[in-house]
């Protein structure tokens, strides 16, 4: 994938830098603290869950099965009535090194694609501003334009969407700075 077998230490110190960043911002800085909160009472909720016998997967809730049901009263009373959300069921517990994994590989993925792209249109001894424009633009819409999307369909509130595009925004620009400082030939 990558254009220069020189990119390859480029791509791995600019996707090191997003996840040690993403560290630091989830489980030192304070500005996630309040993203996810606990239930005054979540074993109700987890009981009422285990008797569903709920299969893993993501649900929105009011919803029904048959698209023509959302025209019925009982589900419009349901919708009115509320409450509104969405539910995550993970199929076992979390494996955080497995999750640590997948975001180092998805890292990796970004730096690697930027690199690509950034490839085709650059000059032949490119200038760090001519590397770190087009980095920092795909940066931005691979970290922040996709997950906000989601967020906003899914009803996360206003201050987590804020706090993750922050996120991607200091993501967006520890990977283009980093490309751009090591790229071959700038």
């Amino acid at each position: 994938m990558l254009p220069n077998p020189s990119m390859v230490l480029p791509v791995l110190l600019a996707a090191s830098a997003v996840f040690a960043f993403s560290f630091l911002a989830w489980m030192v800085l304070p500005h996630h603290r309040r993203d996810i909160r606990p239930l005054p009472d979540e074993r109700p909720l987890m009981d009422a869950i285990a008797a569903m016998e709920v299969e893993p997967g993501l649900y929105m809730f009011p919803n029904c099965e048959d698209p023509a049901d959302y025209r019925s009263e009982a589900f419009i009373a349901r919708y009115r009535r509320g409450p509104w959300g969405t539910l995550t069921v993970r199929p076992s517990q979390p494996k955080f090194g497995v999750n640590l994994a997948v975001s180092m590989a998805l890292y990796l993925l970004v730096a690697a694609g930027t690199a690509w792209v950034v490839s085709a249109s650059l000059p032949e001894t490119p200038t760090v501003g001519a590397v770190f424009v087009p980095a920092l633009v795909i940066g931005l819409l691979a970290y922040g334009v996709g997950p906000l999307c989601g967020a906003s369909f899914l009803g996360k509130p206003l201050r987590f969407m804020l706090t993750d595009l922050f996120d991607a925004t200091v993501s967006a620009g520890l990977n283009a700075i980093v490309l751009a400082l090591l790229w071959p030939g700038g």
